[in-house]
């Protein structure tokens, strides 16, 4: 175990160095880019539609942060294992440990850039229905989950290489169904089904409920439903990679 958490520490760095160089700003860009989309968006639904959500700011960084987070995390991950097949076919390196390391890769940049906004947002907000020391619990959850579900779609994309233009299409629909910008009260009750059915609508919404609104009543619940759906894909996820894992090799 310890030389595993070893290797990933230093592919991660590893990774991220990789990703850096030979650019001027390297990780400032990385963290630019959720900074300003966030405070695009804030400014649209804010000022112009004029969502009527009290401290919307502070609303909408608890949905779009992890939202941005997932949806890199994919987009980056999915190719990953077949883009590798050289590295994987020169050394004995576990390919579950490259998947690892490029979610541990997006999840520092997501961290940076959500203390980044927080900071600010929570000092000029009046807003005070928050628990930010209980965000480590939703955020653990959140990085569970989309580990399992990176790795279950990266090895997928190795023998289905038409999953990473399905996902990116998914995700595209998903982000108008998911209440990221916008309540989920603001959905009608019949077609709340469709917001029930989404998994990542539990995983976001816990931590939204630890950043804005904080009720223990809704908290734990919120968590434990987060919990349940990180288990499920890590479940689905070990199974698929147990069958799967051995025919890697011949099709990279």
């Amino acid at each position: 175990m310890k030389i595993f958490i070893r290797q990933l520490i230093s592919l991660t760095f590893a990774n991220m160095k990789a990703r850096y160089r030979k650019t001027l700003a390297g990780f400032i860009w990385v963290i630019l880019n959720p900074i300003i989309l966030y405070s695009v968006q804030s400014i649209v639904f804010r000022k112009i539609l004029k969502i009527d959500v009290p401290d919307y700011s502070l609303f909408l960084m608890g949905g779009l942060l992890p939202w941005i987070f997932i949806t890199n995390t994919l987009e980056m991950s999915i190719p990953y294992l077949y883009n590798s097949h050289n590295l994987l076919r020169g050394f004995r390196i576990n390919p579950f440990l490259l998947i690892l390391c490029q979610v541990l890769d997006n999840f520092i940049n997501f961290v940076v850039a959500f203390l980044v906004i927080l900071i600010p947002v929570t000092i000029f907000s009046p807003y005070t229905d928050t628990a930010f020391y209980l965000l480590p619990l939703p955020i653990l959850v959140l990085l569970v989950g989309i580990a399992a579900i990176s790795s279950l779609a990266s090895l997928m994309n190795v023998f289905y290489r038409d999953t990473k233009f399905v996902l990116t299409f998914v995700l595209n629909i998903m982000y108008f169904i998911t209440p990221i910008f916008y309540p989920v009260e603001f959905v009608p009750q019949e077609y709340r089904w469709v917001i029930d059915l989404n998994p990542l609508f539990y995983l976001i919404e816990a931590f939204r409920s630890a950043v804005y609104g904080y009720d223990p009543l809704f908290f734990w619940p919120a968590l434990g439903k987060a919990a349940l759906v990180s288990f499920g894909f890590a479940l689905i996820s070990f199974i698929y990679w147990n069958r799967r894992k051995n025919d890697l090799y011949y099709y990279i």
